[in-house]
């Protein structure tokens, strides 16, 4: 099944700036090579577990990640770019959609 990465992105930047807003926080636009761990003000692997969680229940799914933000190896924060396509190889093997 092919997953919409546009509508993906655009959620997942939905659900970073409502996070980034209600915690007080500034919100940066994010380009596809933007980083949120590292670019967006106090934007940490906890904080990047609960937006997970919240992009699951906008998705309707479970996409059986902890923390989409990191590698796989929990090494390094992952991209914008990164993280859209992580969602739609993860929503496309579990027959979801965005």
């Amino acid at each position: 099944m092919n997953t919409d990465r546009d509508q993906i992105e655009t959620k997942v930047l939905a659900v970073l700036r409502e996070v980034q807003e209600l915690s007080g926080r500034t919100w940066a636009d994010l380009g596809p090579h933007s980083k949120p761990i590292g670019d967006l003000d106090g934007f940490d692997s906890l904080i990047a577990i609960e937006v997970t969680v919240l992009l699951e229940e906008k998705l309707g799914c479970s996409l059986d990640k902890n923390n989409l933000f990191v590698s796989e190896d929990g090494t390094r924060a992952l991209s914008l770019k990164e993280v859209t396509n992580r969602i739609s190889e993860l929503l496309a093997a579990s027959g979801g959609k965005a």
